[in-house]
């Protein structure tokens, strides 16, 4: 008995001693992003920067994985009918003034999202469900900065308005 004790203890100190030096902390984080998309007759982009968030200045160089990255969009359509909606990523351009088409280079992450007439909530939980090249867009979130890009279709440009939106990106990081 008294050497399981010794071996408990002995175990103990060394888990204690590897918490006291940072080797087994480890942790995870969720950065929320807060945009409004500008549009222009059915355009719509944003520039991404999660890099200017506390959170990430305190832990990006000790990110181990990206867990998930969503969206939550508010959406308001005053058209008769549907409108189909699509989301892209590409690299960080650092462009500034907008763009006026998705690159060639860009990757479909929303394909065809049907919008019905009212208004609209896509929730973070509904866009995990909803997003296709899930590695690329987590490779882009892990660089910390991307190009967001939409686009719809069915509607005259102006009565389909992507009121506001939120990039959700959770990351582990360990020390």
């Amino acid at each position: 008995m008294n050497k399981l004790n010794n071996k408990i203890s002995q175990s103990s100190l060394i888990v204690i001693g590897l918490l006291l030096a940072g080797c087994l902390v480890s942790g995870t984080f969720i950065i929320t992003q807060s945009f409004q998309f500008t549009a222009q007759s059915g355009f719509y982009f944003y520039q991404v920067n999660l890099t200017t968030e506390q959170v990430w200045k305190d832990h990006s160089d000790k990110i181990d994985f990206i867990d998930a990255v969503g969206v939550e969009l508010y959406i308001t359509s005053n058209e008769a009918g549907n409108v189909t909606f699509d989301a892209y990523v590409d690299n960080y351009s650092g462009a500034g003034s907008n763009p006026s088409s998705v690159p060639a280079s860009a990757t479909k992450i929303i394909d065809n999202l049907t919008v019905a007439p009212g208004s609209t909530k896509i929730t973070y939980a509904q866009s995990l469900g909803l997003i296709t090249n899930l590695s690329t867009l987590k490779a882009l979130a892990k660089v910390g900065q991307f190009d967001f890009y939409g686009t719809s279709s069915g509607n005259d440009g102006n009565t389909f308005i992507i009121d506001s939106g939120k990039v959700i990106v959770t990351f582990s990081a360990g020390y």
